[in-house]
């Protein structure tokens, strides 16, 4: 049952307790604080802990597609997805810079994606 569940969540360690020491609390609690040695860890339940990392994921994607649809948007694109599209296929090659930066190189190669704002001439 552990190999399976350490499979699931991608883990290659597997710790079984014999002398499981309860200080304070509900051995039946889903969490738990487990000192190791020196050590402090978080023990949880399978399914709050996958449940957990779901989140997280689901979070992270919202929080890149916000940061994107704000790196593409303050850039004045003629048409989003289009330009969503390039700067995605382009940060698969650039790795290593930040969305603005990628947006920025994109808006410098494929200007025709782009509005031309020149607001020294409007001002």
């Amino acid at each position: 049952m552990a190999e399976k569940v350490a499979k699931k969540i991608d883990s290659q360690t597997i710790v079984r307790c014999n002398d499981l020491e309860v200080k304070q609390g509900d051995i039946n609690s889903p969490l738990w604080v487990m000192e190791v040695g020196d050590k402090i860890k978080v023990v949880m339940d399978v399914d709050e802990y996958i449940e957990f990392m779901e989140m997280s994921k689901k979070l992270l994607k919202e929080n890149f597609e916000l940061k994107l649809e704000k790196a593409i948007l303050s850039e004045f694109p003629i048409d989003y997805d289009d330009v969503k599209a390039v700067v995605l296929e382009e940060m698969k090659h650039n790795e290593d810079k930040n969305i603005k930066e990628i947006v920025e190189k994109v808006k410098l190669e494929h200007p025709n994606l782009f509005y031309n704002l020149d607001l020294d001439k409007i001002f």
